[in-house]
């Protein structure tokens, strides 16, 4: 399972990548894993408290990304 700090990780490392080869625009990947990081994000704070979700969103992210 990925962390909050992993996923932002993979998040900056695929716009690097994007940089790097060129891209005017973020990939869809990068554009996925920014979604994926803000949903968690969201899921975990104080007035949502939505742990299971948020989990099984980073599952997910560490599974396939």
């Amino acid at each position: 399972m990925d962390t909050v700090a992993s996923l932002y990780e993979k998040f900056i490392h695929s716009q690097l990548d994007d940089i790097q080869n060129g891209c005017a625009q973020s990939s869809v990947k990068t554009q996925t894993l920014l979604a994926f990081y803000q949903e968690v994000v969201y899921r975990q704070s104080a007035a949502v408290d939505d742990t299971l979700t948020a989990n099984q969103l980073l599952t997910y992210t560490h599974q396939n990304y």
